[in-house]
C-alpha cells in the first residue's frame, strides 16, 4: 500500500549459465561466471552472451584473462603475476644485482596537489644490510634500506632532522618480501606479507612541505646501490656518490613502482647500470649440505660460508684443531705457552678436555712472581682455586672418557665455571688482568713436586685452548694463524687411546677390546666383572639334584634340608683350618616331634658348643673363651610339634671378646638373653669335630626330622662333600664334610600329612620327605585309592594288585616279570642280537653282552686290537688287544701293551681308580691312559693350575 515491500526480481532465477542474482531496489545484478566446463566467460545482462576476448588466451606469463563485451565488442584485461607488467604481461619488472652495482632511474614526477604519491617495490635477499632504493640528493631525499635484517625507511630534507620508520621483522632470509613508502601529510611504511606478526606499518610526519607529496618531485632515483664516483652519468650521479648507506644488494628487486611507473628490464642500460641483469636466478648454496660436522652454512647469495663448530675449522669444516696427548704410556708431560700482549678484564678462556683419570692438572694462569688460577681434576670432578679464594670443587664428573668443553669466564671480581653451557659454580677473586708475559702451563707444571699437589700430571687429550678468539695451538700448520707458539713436554700429536688389552686383563679366557684409554672384556658365559674376574658359579649347575645353590663372594655351597630317618648316624665336619672371619652366630630351621634330639655339638677342651631338644624346648649350652662357666638358654615356646621353626643363636656385641648370648626362635620379640657372657666360637676354626644330628644319650635311635644346612658365622656346613663329577668349592674359608656316608635329603618343611592325601579313612605318617598311608581293610594304593577285596589273597608275587570288581583282579608287574601274577621272569635274551659268540645276560631293564676277549661295543661286533695265537706243545695260548707271545723260562707268556694285564691281555686297566683329575675335574679312561676334564677355572693334564 505504501509502497514499503521491495519486489525479488531473483525470484524467477534470470540469470542464466550459472550465474549468481543478486536483488536491488533497482532491480537485479547478474554476477557471471566462467564456465568450468567450456571455459567459456558470459556476461550481458543475465549472463547470457558469450565474452570472447580470452579465447586466445592473450595473456602471457601465467598472466589471469578478464574478459569484457559491449556493444559486440569483445575484449580483454590482464592481471599479471609478480614480476611482470603490461597490457599482455609480456615486460620482465624482475632484477638481478650482482653487488657493487645500481640501476639509474633519471626524473621525477610533480603529481596533482593533495594527491601525495607512493613508492613500491618486492625485494629478495639474504643480506642483512642492503639499499634497496635511493631517491633524491644531497639536499633532499628519501633512503629504503634494510639494517640487521629489518626494513627502515629514512626520510631528510635540507638541514632538518631525519625521520626514520622502521618495521622489526626479519626479511633477511631470502624470501620474496612487499614493501610500500606512501608519501602524503603522513609518511607511512608498511611491509604487505602475509607472514608479517605485529607491527607491519609504521608512519610520522612528513619532512616535506606541500603534505609531503614534493617527495615525489625529487629528481634522480638509484636502485640497488649508489655509484662511486661520476664514471655513469656525470653530475647527477656526482650529487650521491658520497651519502653514506647501507652496502649494494646482493639480490634481486621486483615490481618497482615510482609514483605508479613501473620500473622494467627495459630501463637496464650500460650508462646507467652496473651489475644489474633481467630476471632473478639464484642458487642455493647450502642444498648440497656443503659444511661438514655440523657446521652451519650461511647463504650469501653469490657463494656460502660455513660457520663451524669448535673444534672444527676450514672452509667446509673438514679440518679440526690438533688435540695434544698428555701422559702417553702414563709419560709425564705438560705445555706452556708464553702471552705475549695484555688483555681486558673480560676473558674467556675454553678447551676441550676427554680423560678417564680421576686426578690431574689441568691448567694454570701465572707468571714467575704470582700465580692466578688453577683448575685440576680430584676425584673425577673440576677444582679451582685463586689466592685469597676458597678452593671451588664441582659436583659434575668430567672423568667419563667423554669429549667435554671447558669454560673459564673471567669478569672483574668473580671466575665461572662453565661445561659447555653448563654454569658449575664461581669464585669471588680480586680483579685482575693477563699480562703481556704471564704464561699459561696445560696439563702440568716444570716443577713435578708443585704438580702433585694438584693432582699429578694430566693424563689424556686437551684440543682447542683459546683465549677469546684466539687459538693457542699444540701444533700450528704452515696455514695456521697461531699467536702463540707452545713449549711442549711429552705432549704428542692426536689423541690415541694406550693398549691397555696388552697384556690381557681379561680372566678366565675372556676376549679384550680395546676402548680410548679402557678396556672392555667379553666375558664367557658364567663369568662377570669388569675383567671377568666374578664367576657366577650357580649358573654352571655345580650341585646336585634336589639342591639349592648358593651364590659367595668367592665360591658357592649347596643348600638342603637333610632328612633324618631314625637311622641315620651322625654328619661330622671340621674347618678348613683357613677360616678368619669372627664366629658369633649359630642360624639353622628344624622339624621334628622328637622330645629329644642333639642338633649341633662341638667340644675343644674346656671348649664346647651344644644345641639341642630337651623336653620338647630348644637348649643351647655354650663355654668358650676364658670363661669358666657355661651359659644356657631354653626356648620359650616347645618346638617338638612336626612344624617348620627357625632359630637364630649370637652374641649380642658380635664386637667384644666376651658378650651376652641370645635365642631367637621363629622371629619372637624379645630374644631369650643370658645371664652370663661368653667369648665367640672361634675354638671351631681349629682342627675340631662338629656333629649334626646326632642321637641322644637317652635315646636308642636316632633322630627323626628335618634339619635345614646349619651357617656357623655365615659360613654353611652343606651337606654334600666333594662329589665326583660335581664342581669343588674355592671359597678358603669353609667347614668341611669329613664323614663318608651320604646325607639323604629332600626333607619338606611342610607336613606332608597336611593336605590328607591318604583316601577312605587311611591313616597318614609324615615321613619328613613324603607320607605314608597305612590303609583300612580292602584299601590300597599310595592314596589308599584302590578296593583290594580280590587281592586280600595276595596273589601278584611280584608286582602290586589291583582289584577290577567282585573277584577279578589286576597285577602290575614289577620290572623283569611278567605273568598273570608276575611270576615268569622275563627273558630278554630271547630275541638278542649279541654277535662274535658274546653271552647274553638278561636283567630288569634289558640285556647286555658280556664280550669274548677281543670283541667289543654294545652287541660286541667291533674288534678291539688285533690278537695273536701262540703256544707249544704245553701251552695253547691267544693274546688279545695286541698282545705279544713271548717265550720266558721256558713257558710262553702274553706280553702286553700298556693299558692292559692278565695272562691273555684281556683286562683294561683303569687308569681313573687311583683319582688322578685334582680340584674337581672328571676322569675319563682311556686306552693305556686318562684325560681329564677340568671344572671351570682350572686346567692342565691333571688339573693341576688354577
Amino acid at each position: 500500500v505504501h509502497c514499503e515491500e521491495d519486489v525479488d526480481e531473483c525470484s524467477s532465477s534470470p540469470c542464466r549459465n550459472g550465474g549468481a542474482c543478486g536483488n536491488s531496489p533497482e532491480g537485479y545484478t547478474c554476477h557471471c561466471p566462467r564456465d568450468p566446463g567450456s571455459g567459456v566467460f558470459y556476461g550481458g545482462r543475465d549472463c547470457s552472451d558469450p565474452l570472447l576476448g580470452c579465447a586466445d588466451r592473450p595473456c602471457l606469463n601465467s598472466g589471469t584473462c578478464v574478459p569484457h563485451g559491449h556493444g559486440g565488442r569483445h575484449g580483454f584485461r590482464c592481471l599479471c603475476p609478480p614480476g611482470h607488467t603490461g597490457s599482455r604481461c609480456a615486460t620482465g619488472t624482475t632484477l638481478s644485482f650482482q653487488g657493487s652495482g645500481f640501476l639509474w632511474v633519471p626524473g621525477g614526477s610533480a603529481p596533482a596537489r593533495d594527491s601525495g604519491c607512493t613508492v613500491a617495490l618486492r625485494f629478495q635477499t639474504v643480506q642483512p644490510a642492503a639499499l634497496l632504493l635511493f631517491r633524491g640528493d644531497r639536499d633532499a631525499f628519501v633512503m629504503l634500506e634494510v639494517l640487521a635484517g629489518f626494513v627502515h625507511l629514512t626520510l631528510q630534507v635540507g638541514d632538518g632532522p631525519k625521520v626514520v620508520l622502521l618495521i622489526p621483522q626479519d626479511t633477511s632470509d631470502g624470501r620474496w618480501h612487499a614493501v610500500e613508502a606512501t608519501f602524503a601529510e603522513a609518511v607511512t611504511l608498511a611491509l604487505g606479507d602475509e607472514a608479517c606478526t605485529g607491527a607491519c606499518i609504521a608512519s610520522a610526519p612528513s619532512p616535506f612541505e606541500r603534505d609531503g607529496s614534493s617527495a615525489c618531485a625529487l629528481q634522480n632515483s638509484f636502485l640497488g646501490g649508489l655509484p662511486e664516483g661520476s664514471a655513469h652519468g656525470g653530475d647527477a650521479l656526482l650529487h650521491v656518490s658520497e651519502i653514506p648507506s647501507a652496502p649494494s644488494l646482493i639480490g634481486c628487486l621486483q615490481d618497482v613502482q615510482l609514483d605508479s611507473n613501473a620500473v622494467t628490464a627495459e630501463d637496464i642500460s650500460s650508462d646507467a647500470s652496473l651489475n644489474v641483469r633481467a630476471g632473478c636466478t639464484r642458487k642455493d648454496w647450502c642444498e648440497s649440505q656443503p659444511c661438514h660436522n655440523r657446521g652451519r652454512c650461511l647463504d650469501l647469495w653469490l657463494g656460502h660460508r660455513c660457520e663451524c663448530r669448535r673444534p672444527y675449522r676450514g672452509r667446509s669444516c673438514h679440518g679440526e684443531y690438533v688435540a695434544g696427548r698428555f701422559g702417553q704410556d702414563d709419560s709425564p708431560g705438560y705445555a706452556v705457552f708464553h702471552l705475549d700482549k695484555d688483555y681486558e678484564e673480560d676473558l674467556t678462556l675454553s678447551m676441550f678436555v676427554r680423560t678417564r683419570r680421576p686426578s690431574g692438572l689441568l691448567l694454570a694462569l701465572g707468571n714467575s712472581t704470582y700465580q692466578h688460577l688453577r683448575v685440576w681434576l680430584e676425584l673425577g670432578r673440576l677444582a679451582m682455586l685463586t689466592p685469597g679464594s676458597p678452593k671451588l670443587l664441582v659436583t659434575f664428573v668430567l672423568s667419563d672418557g667423554h669429549v667435554r668443553l671447558v669454560s673459564l669466564k673471567i669478569k672483574p671480581n668473580k671466575i665461572e665455571l662453565y661445561q659447555s653451557s653448563q654454569n658449575l659454580g664461581f669464585l669471588s677473586a680480586p680483579t685482575w688482568k693477563l699480562r703481556r708475559g704471564d704464561v699459561l702451563y696445560v696439563g702440568g707444571l716444570p716443577d713435578r713436586r708443585e704438580t702433585e699437589v694438584s693432582g699429578g700430571f694430566f693424563k689424556g687429550c686437551i684440543q682447542d685452548i683459546r683465549l677469546n678468539d684466539e687459538n693457542l695451538e699444540f701444533f700450528p700448520n704452515s696455514t695456521s694463524s697461531a699467536a702463540h707458539n707452545a713449549v711442549l713436554v711429552n705432549v704428542t700429536e692426536g689423541c690415541p687411546g694406550d693398549n691397555l688389552c696388552e697384556p690381557n686383563p681379561c680372566r678366565h679366557g675372556g676376549v679384550c677390546y680395546l676402548l680410548w684409554d679402557d678396556f672392555s672384556c667379553a666375558c664367557p658365559a658364567n663369568t662377570a666383572g669388569k675383567a671377568c674376574q666374578e664367576l657366577r658359579w650357580c649358573e654352571l649347575g655345580p650341585c646336585p639334584p634336589g639342591a639349592r645353590c648358593l651364590q659367595l663372594p668367592r665360591g658357592f655351597e649347596c643348600i638342603a634340608n637333610a632328612v633324618l630317618n631314625g637311622q641315620s648316624r651322625e654328619i661330622i665336619f671340621r674347618s678348613s683350618g683357613n677360616i678368619t672371619r669372627e664366629l658369633t652366630n649359630v642360624t639353622f630351621g628344624f622339624r621334628t616331634r622328637d622330645a629329644h634330639v642333639i642338633i649341633l655339638r662341638a667340644e675343644k677342651e674346656p671348649e664346647f658348643l651344644r644345641v639341642h631338644i630337651r623336653d620338647s624346648r630348644l637348649l643351647f649350652q655354650l663355654r668358650s673363651g676364658n670363661s669358666s662357666y657355661a651359659l644356657s638358654l631354653t626356648s620359650l615356646q616347645p618346638v617338638s610339634d612336626g612344624v617348620w621353626h627357625q632359630a637364630t643363636l649370637s652374641m649380642a656385641d658380635p664386637g667384644a671378646q666376651a658378650s651376652r648370648w641370645q635365642m631367637e626362635v621363629d622371629g619372637q620379640t624379645p630374644p631369650v638373653t643370658s645371664a652370663l657372657a661368653a667369648g665367640s666360637l672361634g675354638f671351631l676354626k681349629d682342627d675340631t669335630d662338629i656333629y649334626v644330628g646326632d642321637r641322644a644319650s637317652d635315646s636308642t635311635r636316632a633322630p627323626r626330622g628335618c634339619l635345614s644346612t646349619i651357617a656357623i658365622g655365615g659360613l654353611y656346613l652343606s651337606y654334600f662333600g666333594n662329589v665326583r663329577g660335581l664342581m669343588s668349592r674355592h671359597q678358603e674359608g669353609r667347614f668341611l664334610k669329613v664323614s663318608a656316608r651320604p646325607v639323604e635329603t629332600g626333607c619338606l618343611q611342610l607336613d606332608a600329612c597336611r593336605s590328607g592325601p591318604c583316601l577312605h579313612g587311611g591313616r597318614c605318617e609324615d615321613t619328613y620327605s613324603s607320607h605314608r598311608c597305612t590303609c583300612p581293610a580292602g584299601r590300597s594304593g599310595p592314596h589308599c585309592e584302590l578296593a583290594t577285596e580280590a587281592c586280600l589273597s595276595g596273589p601278584c608275587i611280584h608286582g602290586n594288585c589291583s582289584a577290577a570288581g567282585g573277584a577279578a583282579y589286576h597285577c602290575r608287574c614289577e620290572p623283569g616279570f611278567t605273568g598273570v601274577n608276575c611270576e615268569s621272569e622275563v627273558d630278554h635274551c630271547q630275541r638278542h642280537q649279541c654277535a662274535n659268540g658274546a653271552t647274553c645276560v638278561s636283567d630288569a631293564a634289558g640285556y647286555s653282552c658280556r664280550c669274548p676277549g677281543n670283541f667289543t661295543g654294545r652287541f660286541c661286533r667291533y674288534l678291539r686290537l688285533p690278537s695273536t695265537v701262540c703256544g707249544n706243545e704245553k701251552t695253547n695260548l691267544t693274546c688279545y688287544n695286541g698282545g705279544n707271545c713271548t717265550e720266558f723260562q721256558g713257558e710262553m707268556k702274553c706280553a702286553c701293551w700298556p693299558g692292559f694285564t692278565g695272562e691273555r691281555c684281556d683286562a683294561d686297566i683303569d687308569e681313573c681308580a687311583s683319582d688322578p683329575c685334582l680340584h674337581g675335574g672328571r676322569c675319563h679312561d682311556l686306552r693305556g691312559g686318562f684325560r681329564c676334564a677340568c671344572a671351570l677355572a682350572f686346567a692342565g693334564p691333571r688339573c693341576e693350575l688354577d
